[in-house]
């Protein structure tokens, strides 16, 4: 797959010294940036906090990290660690509480986010705008809906949190330990930046098991903690 033969949406991979001049500011990316801005203020009960959470989304869409996500496997996935497990958790509490089952949506998550980092699907995000869209929107829709679950489900949500905590983990320990790259696309984008493909996963894989990590470690112990205060009411009291 060489990375001339199309044009991804957010452009072609840049060079080092090109980075930080690309910013991407597509009439239809900034007009639908707009609208779920305002759809959020509409419906949100924090409105501080939802617009903390939407300016993060248009931050990651419109600064030269999407078009580093073009160069680096590991910037994409930083790119969807701050879109899932920052952005989402902030516009999740922000939001009314919804009733939300907890399990199918942690299993909903877990699958799209292996599924979407995956060697076929991630190449078609390449070379069609459509499925890169559906990449991004199944993500973010989904990890919003998996923190709103959270919320909604109290002490009930400590296993399922273990549980998206553990296949967040095993996915970054497979990309940290894989023998090979996942992706052609990066045997050639990667090198400007002194990387090869496999260390760029490598990197991708560090980054997924620190900061994925640490937030789903604070997660755990602040489900737990609700568990036990509940455990510890007179039965009726809750």
């Amino acid at each position: 797959m060489e990375p001339d033969a199309y044009t991804p949406f957010c452009g072609t991979p840049p060079l080092p010294g090109d980075l930080l001049t690309r910013w991407t500011l597509d009439p239809l990316l900034l007009a639908g940036l707009l609208l779920f801005t305002a759809a959020l203020w509409v419906t949100a009960e924090r409105r501080g906090q939802a617009m903390s959470g939407a300016a993060l989304v248009a931050f990651l869409f419109i600064s030269p990290l999407c078009a580093a996500s073009m160069a680096l496997f590991s910037a994409r996935v930083g790119q969807h660690i701050l879109l899932t497990l920052v952005a989402a958790p902030l516009i999740a509490a922000a939001l009314p509480r919804l009733r939300l089952p907890v399990w199918p949506v942690a299993l909903l998550f877990a699958a799209l986010f292996w599924v979407w980092h995956s060697p076929t699907p991630y190449a078609a995000t390449l070379q069609s705008d459509v499925t890169y869209w559906a990449m991004h929107l199944s993500l973010t829709g989904t990890a919003i809906a998996l923190f709103a679950s959270f919320r909604s489900a109290g002490a009930q949500a400590a296993v399922p949190s273990v549980f998206t905590a553990a296949q967040l983990t095993a996915f970054a320990v497979t990309l940290t330990l894989a023998p090979t790259a996942w992706h052609d696309w990066h045997a050639m984008t990667a090198l400007p930046y002194g990387l090869s493909a496999l260390a760029d996963q490598q990197l991708a894989g560090a980054l997924m098991w620190v900061a994925g990590g640490g937030l789903f470690m604070v997660l755990v112990a602040l489900q737990v903690r609700l568990f036990l205060r509940q455990e510890a009411l007179p039965r009726g009291a809750a």
